[in-house]
């Protein structure tokens, strides 16, 4: 099978990863969006998570010094990008279908989307109500 895939010319392979860090920040540097969690395309969530990661750093920092603005940060978004991660596993077969009328039918529903999403949304995608910051006067 290896060999055969070395002689093909219509062979594309890709890999497919995720970055899970034990800690977003060090020092006086934090990390956000795909530098510190980044899904994997197969999410659809990579900007998302970075826009609530930039929002909530930002948020995090308004009022407090950086190291306890870091730890705000990490414990308030953390859950967040995990249950996001977790999306990985849902949107592999239906991208990449492994026969032709899996092919066939994933075309015909990117064809025939619609320009509203669906009423309800994922529940990874609201697991998380942005807090108000208030703005520092």
């Amino acid at each position: 099978m290896l060999a055969a895939m070395r002689d093909a010319d219509d062979l594309f392979f890709d890999g497919v990863s995720q970055i899970r860090m034990p800690r977003w920040s060090s020092g006086r540097v934090a990390l956000v969006g795909d530098a510190a969690y980044a899904p994997s395309f197969l999410t659809g969530q990579g900007t998302s998570l970075a826009l609530v990661g930039a929002y909530m750093l930002a948020g995090s920092l308004a009022d407090r010094d950086h190291a306890a603005g870091f730890a705000a940060y990490e414990h308030d978004t953390r859950e967040f990008v995990t249950v996001n991660q977790g999306l990985v596993g849902e949107g592999g077969a239906t991208l990449f279908p492994t026969t032709a009328r899996a092919l066939e039918q994933r075309n015909d529903r990117l064809r025939n989307l619609r320009a509203m999403p669906p009423a309800e949304g994922r529940p990874a995608h609201s697991a998380l109500t942005l807090p108000e910051f208030m703005p520092m006067t």
